[in-house]
């Protein structure tokens, strides 16, 4: 509203309009003086015409001073208004500002007041958990090309087996129907993914001697995470003919079974393999994690069997109130959760 009417008088008063009223207002006032003057050297008229006709112009005279001064009036009005909506919008942004510091000092007040609270109260930090620091997930193919000869005489294989009259005539016969050299071809594809970390439920720990041993404090896999299987993956395990005229796929059913455990075989030794890894990329960071460790603590030691120790041994989450231990176990669950992140800088020490 105030700057409608701002606005509006702006339009209404114009600077030549200013000065314009400004002159017609002096006009008419020296016009009026000099109505006044002449009554008043001329005497010689009579009083009363001379009242009716001075008093007359006088009311003309004002008629034509009236507009001017409205301007000027308007003008004035102009810088009232304007004066007053920035007073306006001054005492806004000030009262704006108290509402935003009242509710800061309220939430600082109420944070203080939570702080105060929780200040008092003993730390209880349970680890009773596990505590993640990464996940290995992996997945390729494995591609295996071998001579049928060396596996003849294994019996892990089923062939050295399969001495019957009919497997003896079906085994001549297939080498007559397909003379060369056999090959056994597996391309299979492995998958593992895994959640790695420390158990906290397992750790023990002793006093000897004024030296602090903890068992458990390792890095192990902690669970087998569901894998999502490409559909589009080979699997393969082929008993190939190698001959003069290529290379063929032996389908007898002599052989049949063979190549099921073959590839059987196969994948458990990828298996093996991937969690070979696994447990040394465990140790890799247990060795980082532990020095840290005696870094920040000097007293302390560790050990990875106590089925033949004669002390005692206290379970760390049974007894977390032990002021001897509390400083360390609050160091490893922070020590675990940063090193969620150093998988590369690990990997990469020799």
């Amino acid at each position: 509203m105030g700057l409608f009417l701002s606005k509006a008088a702006k339009a209404t008063v114009g600077k030549s309009k200013v000065a314009t009223s400004y002159f017609l207002t002096g006009a008419c006032l020296f016009l009026i003086a000099c109505n006044v003057g002449v009554f008043i050297f001329l005497p010689h008229l009579l009083m009363p015409l001379a009242i009716i006709v001075s008093n007359a112009i006088t009311v003309v005279l004002m008629l034509f001073a009236l507009r001017p001064i409205n301007r000027l009036m308007e003008r004035e009005f102009s810088k009232k208004a304007e004066e007053l909506i920035e007073q306006q919008r001054e005492e806004n942004e000030l009262r704006e500002r108290v509402v935003e510091l009242e509710s800061v000092n309220k939430e600082l007040e109420s944070k203080i007041d939570s702080w105060a609270q929780t200040a008092g109260v003993p730390a209880d930090v349970n680890l009773s958990f596990k505590v993640e620091t990464m996940t290995y997930d992996k997945s390729g193919y494995i591609v295996k090309e071998e001579p049928l000869e060396r596996f003849l005489e294994d019996p892990a294989y089923g062939l050295s087996n399969k001495n019957g009259l009919m497997e003896r005539l079906g085994k001549w016969l297939d080498n007559v129907s397909h003379p060369g050299e056999r090959k056994v071809l597996y391309i299979g594809k492995y998958y593992i993914k895994a959640s790695i970390g420390i158990d906290f439920t397992r750790i023990k720990f002793s006093v000897k001697d004024g030296i602090l041993t903890l068992f458990g404090v390792r890095f192990t896999k902690l669970n087998d995470l569901a894998i999502v299987r490409d559909g589009d993956e080979v699997n393969h395990c082929w008993l190939l003919n190698e001959g003069a005229d290529g290379t063929t796929i032996n389908r007898n059913e002599i052989y049949r079974e063979f190549t099921e455990v073959y590839a059987e075989y196969r994948e458990k030794e990828a298996h093996e393999v991937l969690e070979q890894e696994i447990e040394g990329l465990c140790d890799r960071y247990t060795s980082v994690f532990r020095t840290n460790l005696s870094g920040r603590f000097p007293g302390i030691a560790f050990c990875d069997h106590i089925e033949d120790s004669p002390v005692t041994w206290y379970s760390l989450k049974e007894h977390m109130q032990d002021q001897r231990v509390f400083p360390i176990a609050s160091n490893m669950l922070l020590m675990a959760d940063v090193m969620s992140g150093t998988l590369p800088e690990i990997l990469q020490r020799p």
